[in-house]
């Protein structure tokens, strides 16, 4: 399991809610987002980095890599992916319309968050008290990242940075020394402490994640927020958040990506984390507990690192065997496996027709070998006439050979095709779901997108999985169509196949675009591939232009169409 595959399941079973409503996504961002579309939630994660041989990042902070800076890394990525899925189970921003229309937008959207931030506390108290040691410990750590903010003239920024140390440690991080406004501080953080109690004793009495009254607790607590502010006539010029929480815009309040402080201070500073919290210090229980996180910490970064080296790996080896592209980039697509998901319910009908008819090749091809003509099995036979048996079924067919074959798969995802309402992740869908089945060996085929940039979508080493999967739900289109790069890179790929058969599909509007003499390469690149001994089908994306390329060609329509033109290819070239 690597930190996707522990996020998707830690999602579906807090959140409870599949892709078709949900989104989890985790990326090469900074901070974490926590967004909306169309469907619901987007949890959006930030991906550990590693930075060098022996450090990791994350949330902007370094990360030892060893096995104490691996746990402490991974708590704080199960604390940011709690903190957001809690709030995609509990959250309605809606409520807040009131308090949006009557504050500054910095300062309101700063005041929902800490308003839904400690009523978060009390839903964890009744519902997921498993979750709240990981927040304690984020905020034991994020509060040893505080900048310095003995030169910080603006007081909103000062009143901001207090109340997110309140409610990490439950005490300031600076005196604010303007009459009355440090004891505010200090009573709004007390109230905002008692709504958290409040939301856990409603929560536990109604036994549902939202009712009037909580959504009445929330909103006064906002307004109560946001009032400090308005009646001291305090601008944010930013919405500032803990590193590990979803983020709303540029924050600078914890800019210390290493933590050096002595000993004892870090000692304090969990005690007073822990207390926020109503925990006590770690016991036997608690201690064998991180003993399991450890392991549990060491084993998936470990894959996760596994991971990272072999998709490198493979970068390396497209950069190696094309050294003249014109690809800005041989990657990988950010992984949405919730786009593939909908994605392909969205074509579920097309796709399985297609499937359909193909098992029932299959079952015909997989029926008895016993047949009632062929060569006679003499064995059989004698067995027959002596035991005066009806039997007839004694003759052997000879089996039709099926060829070695290797296929690429190769989709434009230029924004030509996309005018052409041929939309590149829909057809990566149809064809790696029939591809699955046509194809059942992993090793045997792959699929691969281009524009400007040469995506790999799943390669011949890697298994048809949730991670590929992802990558074809991550897809977008890009500007322009080198077509015969990618033609040159995937048979290069093709050609170290051992395979006897290599088959190049090309799914595209057959208009390359992108720089000076593209078509001339394009000519090149096919000859060269030919020549090669692999064989290329065009598959024109709603354009007849593919003709003027390919010799083996015919215009695709529809998904239907073009799952059946790619099952129809592969029993013609493979024999099947």
């Amino acid at each position: 399991m690597n930190p996707t595959d522990f996020a998707w399941a830690t999602a579906q079973s807090l959140v409870q809610k599949t892709p078709r409503d949900l989104k989890v996504i985790v990326d090469k961002i900074e901070y974490p987002l926590l967004e909306k579309d169309s469907a619901g939630y987007v949890i959006h994660l930030a991906e550990p980095r590693r930075v060098r041989e022996n450090l990791f990042s994350l949330h902007g902070m370094f990360f030892d890599n060893d096995p104490e800076g691996k746990t402490s890394l991974w708590r704080m990525y199960r604390a940011s992916l709690y903190h957001l899925c809690m709030h995609a189970a509990t959250t309605d921003y809606s409520i807040y319309s009131e308090i949006a229309g009557n504050y500054e937008p910095n300062v309101a959207m700063f005041a929902i968050s800490m308003a839904e931030d400690y009523a978060l506390r009390g839903f964890a108290r009744v519902l997921w008290p498993g979750l709240i040691l990981d927040e304690a410990y984020a905020n034991y750590v994020t509060s040893l990242r505080f900048r310095g903010l003995e030169n910080e003239k603006d007081l909103s920024n000062l009143v901001a940075a207090n109340l997110l140390s309140y409610q990490m440690t439950g005490k300031p991080i600076s005196k604010l020394r303007v009459s009355n406004l440090d004891q505010d501080v200090e009573s709004l953080h007390a109230s905002l402490v008692n709504s958290s109690a409040e939301v856990a004793r409603l929560t536990d009495i109604e036994k549902k994640l939202s009712s009037s009254d909580i959504s009445k607790i929330k909103v006064s607590k906002a307004a109560e927020v946001a009032t400090i502010f308005e009646k001291n006539s305090f601008r944010l010029t930013t919405v500032h958040s803990l590193p590990y929480t979803e983020s709303h815009g540029p924050n600078y309040l914890f800019n210390n990506s290493v933590i050096d402080i002595e000993h004892e201070m870090k000692v304090a500073a969990l005690h007073d984390a822990m207390n926020e919290l109503s925990l006590s210090l770690p016991g036997e229980k608690v201690r064998a507990a991180e003993a399991t996180l450890e392991n549990e910490a060491t084993s998936i970064m470990s894959d996760w690192e596994y991971t990272m080296v072999g998709r490198q790996r493979l970068v390396d080896l497209f950069k190696e065997i094309d050294p003249v592209t014109h690809f800005e980039e041989f990657t990988f697509p950010s992984e949405d496996y919730a786009e593939f998901v909908r994605t392909r319910t969205k074509l579920i009908g097309p796709i399985r027709r297609v499937l359909d008819q193909l098992r029932m090749v299959k079952n015909t091809e997989d029926e008895i070998t016993m047949k009632e003509s062929g060569y006679v099995d003499i064995p059989i036979a004698i067995q027959v006439i002596a035991s005066k048996s009806d039997r007839s079924d004694v003759f052997l067919q000879d089996e039709i050979e099926k060829k070695s074959e290797a296929w690429a798969i190769l989709i434009d995802s230029s924004k030509s095709l996309e005018t052409l309402k041929g939309e590149a992740r829909d057809i990566a869908v149809c064809l790696s779901e029939v591809a699955k089945d046509l194809i059942p060996d992993h090793n045997a085929w792959a699929i691969y997108s281009f524009d400007e940039r040469m995506y790999i979508l799943k390669d011949f080493t890697e298994m048809y999985g949730n991670s590929a999967k992802a990558r074809i739900g991550g897809m977008k289109n890009g500007v322009k169509t080198y077509l015969p790069d990618a033609i040159r890179a995937a048979s290069l790929r093709l050609a170290k196949n051992p395979e006897r058969l290599k088959v190049l599909l090309v799914a595209s509007d057959g208009l390359p675009l992108g720089y000076d003499g593209i078509e001339k390469d394009l000519v090149n690149a096919i000859q060269k591939a030919n020549h090669a001994g692999i064989d290329l089908i065009g598959l024109g994306v709603g354009s007849s232009l593919i003709a003027k390329y390919f010799r083996s060609n015919c215009v695709i329509e529809g998904p239907f169409d073009l799952m059946n033109h790619f099952v129809k290819t592969y029993y013609e070239l493979a024999g099947g």
